[in-house]
């Protein structure tokens, strides 16, 4: 009896490249994921650089040159609770203070050395 050359895949041929698939499925699926943590992460450092903006423009619209001094003040952005901590102190020229505001996750309170987003201005004496 003669044998026919088969025209198909083999059993072993068929579970090797179900494996291949599988592997390069589930690093897509891993590398997917990642990604949406980094996006979360980039978000919730955005919306805390975009607060301590909003507190540093409030500072300058208020067109008061300020006393040094360490103060904390809610400073929501979106959906996040934030807690901005305002260090202002003296600098070389007694015309211009610094100001280095400090964005915390209220609920968390990170810890002395920790923040999520900082910003140092400058604020000058007005005439």
């Amino acid at each position: 009896m003669k044998r026919h050359a088969s025209k198909g895949f083999t059993l072993v041929e068929a579970l090797v490249a179900l494996t291949i698939l599988a592997v390069a499925l589930m690093a897509a699926i891993k590398a997917s994921g990642s990604m949406n943590v980094q996006q979360d992460a980039m978000i919730t450092r955005l919306n805390a650089q975009w607060s301590a903006e909003n507190m540093a423009n409030e500072l300058r619209l208020r067109g008061v040159f300020p006393n040094p001094g360490v103060t904390e003040r809610p400073c929501p952005q979106g959906n996040q609770a934030w807690l901005c901590i305002i260090d202002i102190s003296n600098t070389p020229n007694p015309n211009f203070r610094r100001v280095d505001i400090r964005v915390v996750d209220e609920q968390d309170r990170l810890g002395a050395g920790s923040y999520r987003a900082r910003l140092v201005v400058f604020l000058a004496r007005l005439p």
